[in-house]
């Protein structure tokens, strides 16, 4: 965040407040989801790698089996589930970004 903004809300006569909503939380969403791109992907390895590991229920469980088993297409068919899971999260996060972000000016591509 810009030490910049605050000094200026504050010559502006800001509230603490007044800073924190309208300087220092919108200074911070772009970062914020910027590593909720990143973390989910983290979030969900590490929980279909722990269902794997030791699961009663879940998709790391149907892989486990259908590896144990030999079964290419029960594993294909956990791979494809966690796919369109990702997928979707992913562009629901994208979504809520540009709803939140639509002052922001979009990034140009060269």
């Amino acid at each position: 965040m810009d030490r910049n903004l605050v000094s200026n809300a504050r010559i502006l006569g800001a509230s603490d407040r007044r800073v924190t909503l309208q300087v220092v939380i919108p200074s911070a969403t772009s970062w914020i989801f910027t590593s909720l791109h990143v973390s989910f992907g983290f979030a969900l390895i590490g929980a279909i790698v722990g269902e794997y590991i030791g699961a009663t229920k879940g998709i790391g469980l149907l892989v486990a089996q259908s590896q144990g088993t030999f079964n290419a297409a029960g594993v294909y068919a956990a791979m494809v589930i966690l796919a369109v899971v990702a997928l979707l999260a992913e562009g629901l996060l994208t979504f809520a970004e540009r709803r939140i972000f639509r002052w922001k000016p979009a990034d140009s591509e060269h």
